[in-house]
Order: structure tokens, then sequence, then C-alpha cells
């Protein structure tokens, strides 16, 4: 099963980065009330390049971890200073850092078989596990800033599509709430000379409780906040983002 292959990457870029440059600015500003000016942030999950090109602009050195190789390429092109890895969030190995980002539910994604599986649970990434590989690798005083998506007492349940001048989308999402699951099955067409490639993906993601993730973090050594917007920029529906400082 393909994961953000060169269609769906193309259309998330030109269509979709909305979110990050509008959190990018609340970011930055979360980073310097940190005392982080300047170092190294690791992004996980960069997708195109878009933070990672903010944090460069800002001052700061960048690594990107994506597992799509079609992301990468562009955020070689977006972000040419930064340095890429194709890797899964929840298998790199972090280096000494200032700060982690993990920025659009990055952490929320499983990972799902060529016949549209999802591994059962006792095989699927534990978020528990990178907390405390990330708390690792921070100095002390250093930030992790994600967001995901959040329990709620309403299954989500929606059809919609979005087009550009040369691309359409169609998606529909499900969720299952007794195993904490959303799944949404994401249709493309891109335009290929005068005729449009269609591609489907369908991406798996894990729904949380805001008490569960803030736990996880206390137990990680972080000193951890729940938050509604990213400064000024909310969040999307459904999605809640954390502020967490490495004790």
């Amino acid at each position: 099963m393909a994961f953000y292959g060169d269609d769906l990457a193309y259309v998330h870029h030109v269509g979709f980065t909305g979110f990050v440059r509008g959190a990018a600015p609340g970011l930055i500003a979360m980073l310097r009330e940190a005392g982080i000016n300047e170092g190294l942030v690791v992004d996980l999950g960069c997708g195109s390049g878009v933070w990672l090109q903010t944090l460069i602009d800002a001052g700061y050195r960048a690594i990107g971890v994506d597992g799509s190789s079609a992301m990468l390429r562009l955020a070689r092109r977006n972000a040419p200073q930064a340095k890429l890895h194709r890797a899964s969030a929840f298998e790199f190995d972090l280096p000494p850092c200032d700060a982690v980002t993990a920025i659009g539910e990055v952490l929320c994604y499983l990972p799902v078989s060529k016949d549209g599986r999802v591994p059962s649970r006792k095989d699927q990434p534990l978020l528990s596990a990178l907390l405390g590989r990330i708390a690792q690798a921070l100095r002390p005083g250093g930030l992790l800033l994600f967001d995901l998506m959040i329990h709620s007492d309403d299954s989500m349940v929606m059809r919609n599509w979005r087009a550009g001048d040369d691309w359409a989308v169609m998606f529909e999402a499900t969720e299952n709430r007794r195993r904490q699951l959303l799944t949404r099955e994401i249709t493309t067409f891109r335009r290929v000379g005068r005729t449009y490639r269609r591609s489907h993906e369908r991406h798996v993601v894990r729904v949380y409780k805001k008490e569960q993730v803030l736990d996880l973090l206390e137990r990680a050594d972080f000193q951890a906040s729940a938050m509604n917007s990213y400064g000024r920029f909310p969040m999307l529906p459904r999605r809640m983002a954390f502020h967490a400082r490495r004790v």
C-alpha cells in the first residue's frame, strides 16, 4: 500500500501546507520562549520541507525525517540546507539535539500492509517508547512539540474533496472507536499531459486521549501541557498539540 507516493505528496505540498505555514510563527515563538535560539531541531515526518526551511531561515540547523521518498525529493528542493533521512519516525536513531517537532499528527500514523491491513496492537509502533528515546536525545531543557488526533465522544465520519489547477483529491474518513483507529481512504487525480492519473492510498492513524498522552510524557521525564493552538494558529478539529520540556 503506497504511503505519500508521488501524486499524493505533490497534492499535499501544493494544496495542504497551509497548516504548517500557519503554525510556523507560533512554533518559532515557543522555541524562542524556551531559550532555544539556535542549535539542532529534528523534524519527524518532515513532508515536503516547508517547516524545515522555516527553521533554517530562523537560524537553526535542521534534520528532516520522513518515510516517503516522494516527500523527501520535494524537501530537497524546498529546504536544500537541511539534512534528510528516509525512515519511520518510530525507527530513526535520533542524534543529540535541542528540539524535536512532529507537526501534522505524524506520530499517529500506523503502517498499512499491501493488502490494507493494520498490524495488531502488540506489533504497532509504541508512542511511549518513542517519547523515551526523544527524551534521551534532547538536552536538559530541550523541547518537543507535536500534535495528535484526539478522542471524542462522537465518531468521525466524513467525506470531502478539494481541487487545484492540475489536481483533485477525494477523501473519506471513518473511525473505529473501539480500536481507537481512524481510517482515511484517499483518491488523487493528477494531470499528466492531457489526461489525469488516478492514485489511491489508505492511511490509518491511532486516536489518543489527552490524559493518556500527558501521562506518557510525564513518565518520559517531560514537563508537558496540552494546547488547542500553535501560538495564535488554532488546531484543526479533533487535533491537540503538546508542549513538552525535557526535565
